[in-house]
């Protein structure tokens, strides 16, 4: 599924690509604003397990949240419509696979099923049932290559972080033609520090020291030859690897 998002990328216009990073950001300081309002109606310590009756301002903000949600989605619906051909034509090219993948999905449910009062005939219908539901145009599970919600998705790999590798801070982010990464050293030894596209791919090394000694570092990052959009950074050391996004004004 990425990979084919991940081709998409590729024939996304660079001003819809940077366009498409502003929608997430804005999706997810949305989502977290969201979180917090549920957070505050949790039932308090003590109660009876009843929620708080929201507030009138709780009330307004849940409406806020909504609204501002929807303005950004309706953005991202006109943009998906431009590309729908597109997400169509990637959704036929692994069609056969998925076909394939509910096949075994559906041989592992039917070997693993509890004995019941059922009859064969009704358990099968019930799979079959919900096999039906909820599965896109294309016969993916699920709704995977709806346009909005394809567009939406990441094309980079998630990327996972050593847990002894210290956090890298990037500023100012969004990043400018000149910008600075502060970053730990762990352990002292050979560092590198990657530059990589929206689909993780590598554009070129920053940096690449032999032995650098532990401790706090600051290196420039010199991007005025890239066009506007989000890019990665990967620290390389020792102690294992951290990943992490921006954005590009």
């Amino acid at each position: 599924m990425r990979q084919q998002r991940q081709k998409l990328e590729g024939q996304l216009a660079a001003d819809d690509k940077a366009q498409l990073a502003d929608y997430r950001t804005q999706l997810k300081k949305l989502h977290a604003r969201g979180k917090a309002l549920h957070e505050s109606l949790r039932p308090q310590e003590g109660s009876d397990g009843a929620r708080p009756v929201p507030t009138e301002a709780q009330r307004q903000q849940r409406q806020q949240l909504h609204s501002e949600r929807e303005a950004v989605m309706s953005k991202v619906r006109e943009l998906a419509k431009k590309y729908e051909s597109n997400i169509r034509q990637l959704a036929d090219e692994v069609a056969p696979q998925q076909a394939q993948w509910k096949a075994d999905m559906d041989a592992i449910g039917a070997k693993h099923a509890a004995p019941g009062p059922q009859s064969n005939d009704v358990r099968a219908e019930g799979r079959e049932g919900r096999r039906g539901h909820g599965h896109g145009p294309h016969g993916g599970p699920g709704h995977s290559f709806g346009p909005v919600k394809f567009l939406l998705m990441n094309p980079a790999p998630p990327m996972k972080q050593s847990p002894e590798t210290s956090s890298s801070t990037l500023y100012p982010n969004p990043a400018v033609a000149n910008s600075q990464l502060e970053y730990s050293v762990k352990k002292t030894g050979p560092v590198t520090i990657d530059l990589l596209d929206a689909q993780g791919s590598k554009l070129r090394t920053v940096l690449q020291e032999v032995n650098q000694e532990k401790g706090s570092h600051t290196q420039s990052l010199n991007i005025s030859d890239l066009p506007t959009g989000t890019y990665y950074y990967k620290i390389i050391t020792r102690s294992g690897s951290e990943t992490k996004r921006f954005i590009k004004e």
